[in-house]
């Protein structure tokens, strides 16, 4: 989903994770497959400023979104940012055509069809994959024309939430020109994960607030079942402290002007530049909830592809949660691995804080993965 202007691949993004406590702001510079972090900062948010996924406060959100940009010294205006997964819908379709042209003039009824919102109420983007199954098709009862099959897949969301959304990155002087679902965003963050090629079908657990979701994944795409992806998500309450970060060490000539000039700044326009955070509480009947949804996730799965899940991913902020790796693996008795993005980034120790940047990794995936984002449209 994307506002089309003259835009490029080689255009650097700002990406803005809006979530329901804190705004997170990343850009990555992308040369030759190599990616480098140009800065990463987060702040919370009060409460009450985002409801149902909402902006209910653009004032504040606007306020801080330009606080982090100030802070990190970002130049970018040019914004991708993300919608809560369950604010979208996403399909498989399977349909038939003679060529990719004719199967996009087509594609409108369909989703139409599948998507339970007015069309006009929404904004839907799609991935076509071509099929090598060539069919043929009886079109008049005479002749046989040769078709192929396609996937596509379909994303959709509400235009409420997204002109809500652009409305407040406007408002902080930014133009908006992706919006992807948080969905995608996270299944992209497993581009910095090592090794990923060797491992089967794997799921992702994305452990936030108010919810955490559970997807499967496999070649680098969502497992369908028959039209919907395998998936499930179900509300937390990961309680967190201390979300305010920002990870840029300052060299002597900032250090030099903020000890000479802080004085006379304002009390509301000074930013906390601790890093500290305490690790989120666990709630073990939230625990329990999430593993059984995961679970009935891994029994459609297998019960449709005869295959197994071999590897748990897990990011967000209740990654950071003490022992939450442990159960979960101990759980389904497979691996559990926790999603650091900075570890296959380049990040220069001159600028940034590595051990701060490692220890909070897996809460940054969704915004590292957004970051990952280019424009690619035609």
């Amino acid at each position: 989903m994307y506002n089309n202007l003259f835009l490029n691949k080689e255009t650097p993004l700002l990406a803005i994770h809006i979530g329901s406590r804190s705004i997170t702001i990343a850009q990555l510079n992308v040369l030759e497959n190599v990616c480098e972090l140009v800065g990463v900062g987060v702040m919370p948010l009060s409460k009450g400023c985002i409801v149902d996924g909402l902006v209910e406060n653009p004032d504040e959100v606007s306020s801080v979104i330009k606080k982090i940009i100030k802070k990190e010294n970002f130049n970018s205006k040019h914004v991708v940012s993300s919608i809560p997964g369950d604010h979208g819908v996403i399909r498989k379709l399977t349909l038939q055509a003679k060529n990719q042209e004719e199967l996009i003039d087509g594609l409108l009824p369909e989703v139409q069809h599948e998507i339970p919102f007015d069309i006009e109420d929404v904004r839907y983007d799609y991935q076509v994959n071509k099929h090598e199954e060539k069919v043929l098709s009886n079109a008049d009862s005479r002749t046989l024309t040769e078709e192929f099959k396609f996937d596509v897949i379909i994303a959709a969301a509400q235009q409420e939430i997204i002109n809500n959304r652009y409305d407040t990155l406007v408002e902080a002087g930014l133009t908006p020109v992706i919006f992807e679902l948080e969905t995608f965003s996270s299944i992209r963050s497993l581009k910095l994960v090592k090794g990923l090629s060797s491992i089967g079908p794997y799921a992702l657990f994305d452990l936030n607030s108010p919810y955490s979701y559970v997807s499967i994944v496999n070649n680098g795409q969502l497992v369908f079942d028959k039209k919907n992806p395998i998936s499930s998500h179900c509300s937390m309450n990961w309680k967190q402290y201390h979300a305010r970060g920002f990870f840029r060490k300052i060299n002597k000539v900032e250090e030099y002007f903020n000890n000479k000039f802080n004085k006379k700044l304002q009390s509301e326009e000074k930013i906390d530049t601790e890093m500290g955070l305490a690790p989120p509480e666990l709630d073990m009947d939230f625990i329990e909830k999430l593993i059984d949804e995961a679970s009935e996730a891994f029994e459609i799965f297998s019960e449709s592809t005869n295959q197994k899940v071999e590897c748990i991913f897990i990011h967000g902020i209740g990654a950071l949660a003490y022992s939450i790796k442990k159960l979960i693996g101990e759980h389904f008795k497979i691996p559990v691995k926790k999603i650091n993005p900075f570890s296959a980034i380049k990040v220069d120790p001159e600028r940034f804080h590595l051990k701060e940047l490692y220890d909070r990794g897996p809460q940054f995936a969704v915004v590292m993965g957004l970051a990952l984002r280019r424009f690619d449209y035609k």
